[in-house]
């Protein structure tokens, strides 16, 4: 499913108009769609509370549709009518024509309890400013109203381009939006402020969507990623995975990226770690374990594992490593980023400090915010920044979070298939075998990175509803990938 920006949407709607579709015709479809899902909250009394643009035409003509259709509908106006867009006027004027009741926020007083449901139409897609005056107000009533809310296209007060609250924002209980979702739908804090969201079908010229970059995740996304298993084929034809993690401090996520590797469906998975991290015979006795019995990585450590280095497809590194291993992690990096392809996670982040560490299109990096605000240092909360310094490392970047972002700068995938269960240490070091396990397979590096993540998440998101996200752990994810897995595979 393509996601927009709030210029991509205009520029679509601006299209649409152009090659004859009336803005009026695309008014009533989006108001129709509105109209039905107001329907489905069941309610005796319905108040739209709107603004003065096209997303208040929407809901004027969602009000009138819902009066034709029997409803007890109300109309509140926030600011000037007649400094309204075109579509405001027309539907306003229609409205009218309707008998239905319609009132000022400057003038009339509503108790806004009394309804059942509020539809939110004062403002669209593409506010940039905070919401201040009248419009802020009229949220802060919305808000304490106790009734249900469905908001048209984005709750007002969202930016549909960065899921920040601008000021203040109505809290909905549903969101519709038309034709295609917006990057602000899918980005915390404003997913908490759409509920759910319900993406309605619309007239639109579909000439731009293949040049739309950016994705949401779906099963469909993954599901023909799964790299085939031919009955006549041996172990080295699924890849070799090298896992250089762990210290003598955390033995324990190294562990867990063989494991991740080792039930995805690589063909080899050999762990070598400074401290002891033999556990991992005993959980899965198949990985090849190796141990340099000491503190932590050193930088002869890259000669001395010349061999078992240049034996591997894919190297995983990081999970656990320290810090301490930072002349091991770059050297290693600098000696082999033309002719391995790489995984790097945790502590082998940090070489991303220095900027003479330049990476290329064999690399995946799998930060979380507290990683990579350490190395990247113009880090914002938007898309927009994350998909520049992909493009300046060359790569393809993990952003592990709420929402995790996916992108190699010139395409960016969003999954939003986890929850809080995987806010626990050792879930990213899972995620790091995985991801590893799927390039060791043949895929590109962007598509395991899809196919993990999504693997991954989905597990989790299954499992929570046993386990709940307070119990669900890293382990007891590795132990149950194989269901998402045969899921993807029937």
């Amino acid at each position: 499913m393509k996601i927009l920006t709030s210029s991509q949407a205009k520029l679509i709607d601006k299209l649409t108009i152009e090659k004859g579709i009336a803005p009026e015709t695309l008014m009533e479809q989006a108001a129709f769609s509105v109209a039905d899902i107001a329907e489905t909250f069941e309610p005796n009394s319905i108040l739209c509370v709107v603004g003065k643009g096209n997303n208040a035409g929407d809901g004027i003509a969602a009000g009138r549709i819902l009066k034709n259709r029997g409803y007890n509908v109300e109309i509140l106006i926030v600011g000037d009518p007649t400094q309204g867009s075109p579509g405001f006027k027309k539907q306003l004027e229609i409205a009218k024509k309707y008998e239905i009741n319609i009132y000022r926020f400057d003038v009339d007083e509503i108790n806004y309890s009394q309804y059942d449901l509020i539809i939110d139409g004062l403002i669209g897609i593409g506010l940039t400013g905070e919401v201040k005056g009248e419009v802020a107000e009229a949220i802060t009533r919305i808000n304490s109203s106790g009734s249900k809310v469905l908001s048209v296209d984005v709750p007002s007060g969202i930016s549909s381009d960065t899921g920040e609250v601008l000021g203040t924002a109505v809290k909905a209980d549903q969101a519709v939006t038309f034709g295609f979702l917006k990057i602000g739908h899918l980005l915390y804090p404003a997913r908490e402020y759409c509920g759910e969201i319900k993406v309605a079908p619309l007239s639109f010229d579909n000439s731009l969507v293949n040049s739309i970059n950016r994705e949401l995740i779906l099963e469909d996304t993954v599901k023909n990623l799964l790299p085939n298993r031919p009955e006549d084929s041996y172990k080295y034809k699924f890849g070799t995975v090298l896992i250089l993690a762990g210290s003598e401090k955390y033995p324990g996520a190294p562990i867990l990226s063989a494991i991740g590797a080792q039930r995805t469906g690589a063909g080899m998975v050999k762990l070598i770690t400074p401290g002891d991290s033999s556990n991992v015979l005993t959980l899965e006795p198949s990985i090849i374990y190796k141990s340099l019995k000491k503190e932590h990585f050193e930088e002869k450590d890259v000669e001395n594992l010349k061999e078992e280095i240049e034996k591997s497809n894919v190297i995983v590194l990081g999970p656990g490593i320290t810090e301490n291993a930072k002349g091991f992690v770059k050297k290693l990096v600098e000696t082999y980023k033309d002719n391995k392809l790489f995984v790097l996670d945790a502590d082998a982040l940090s070489i991303l400090k220095d900027k003479d560490v330049k990476l290329n299109r064999n690399f995946v990096i799998t930060p979380h915010v507290g990683e990579l605000s350490k190395v990247y240092k113009n880090l914002k909360n938007d898309v927009f920044g994350l998909e520049e310094y992909a493009k300046e490392l060359n790569c393809t970047i993990v952003f592990k979070s709420s929402t995790t972002l996916i992108t190699n700068g010139e395409k960016t995938y969003f999954n939003i298939t986890g929850n809080s269960s995987l806010a626990k240490g050792g879930s990213g070091d899972l995620l790091s075998g995985v991801i590893g396990s799927y390039i060791a397979q043949g895929l590109t590096t962007m598509q395991a990175c899809l196919i993990g993540s999504y693997v991954v998440y989905k597990t989790a998101r299954d499992l929570s509803l046993e386990y709940t996200n307070y119990c669900l752990t890293p382990k007891i994810i590795a132990d149950n990938l194989y269901k998402t897995i045969h899921l993807l595979n029937s």
